[in-house]
This record gives C-alpha cells, sequence and structure tokens, in this order.
C-alpha cells in the first residue's frame, strides 16, 4: 500500500505527523510501503519551524518518508529552497504531484 498525505494548512502540521506515525504503527507487516508528504499552500512554511523539522528528519532518517512542498507555493509566499529542511523534495507543482502519486497507486489523504 501506499499513501500520499496532502497538507495545505500550516497550523495542521502535528496533527500531520501524527496521522503518518498512526499510519506506521498500524501497519501490519509493513503493508505500508511508502508515505509521502505534499505540502503546498501556507503549509510549506511548516519546512522552515526546527520544531517541525526535528520530526521530519526522524521520519525520513528511520522511516524513509518523503516530504515535498510546492514550488509554486514557495515562490507565492517568498521561500526560498535553502531555507527549507535538508531532504525536502521541490515539486513544480504540489496538486501535480497529487495527481500522479493517485495515478501511481497511492491513496490520497487530506490532512
Amino acid at each position: 500500500m501506499k499513501v500520499v498525505l496532502h497538507i495545505h494548512d500550516l497550523i495542521m502540521w502535528s496533527t500531520c505527523l501524527a496521522n503518518v506515525n498512526n499510519l506506521l504503527e498500524a501497519s501490519e507487516d509493513d503493508e505500508i510501503k511508502n508515505i509521502e508528504v505534499v505540502a503546498n499552500g501556507p503549509a510549506i512554511k511548516g519546512y522552515l519551524d526546527p520544531d517541525i523539522g526535528q520530526k521530519i528528519d526522524w521520519l525520513q532518517e528511520n522511516r524513509g518518508i518523503v516530504f515535498s512542498s510546492c514550488a509554486k507555493a514557495m515562490s507565492n509566499q517568498d521561500v526560498a529552497k535553502e531555507n527549507l529542511l535538508a531532504n525536502v523534495q521541490v515539486v513544480a507543482s504540489g496538486v501535480y504531484r497529487l495527481v500522479k502519486l493517485q495515478q501511481q497507486g497511492y491513496l490520497y489523504i487530506k490532512v
């Protein structure tokens, strides 16, 4: 099973990360193979927050979770790539990334 979580609102980061952990804990026999979190809109600023960053770093290093940021939202909010967490991948369009992942069989969860 593959899952993509979509986060748009900055205030939803704690819920988003809790959902990721809940998925991992509930997954039997590693049935969830891939999880990606796609941030767009105001949520991209979560990638600038050191507290959120610590949790993201742990999930990336220990659980292989992928985190993506929308380049269009970054441009709209004057956020430079070099200010993001080191392992956040920048995608041209968050909504396009969501569509592509769903075409690849990812199940969609809106946070």
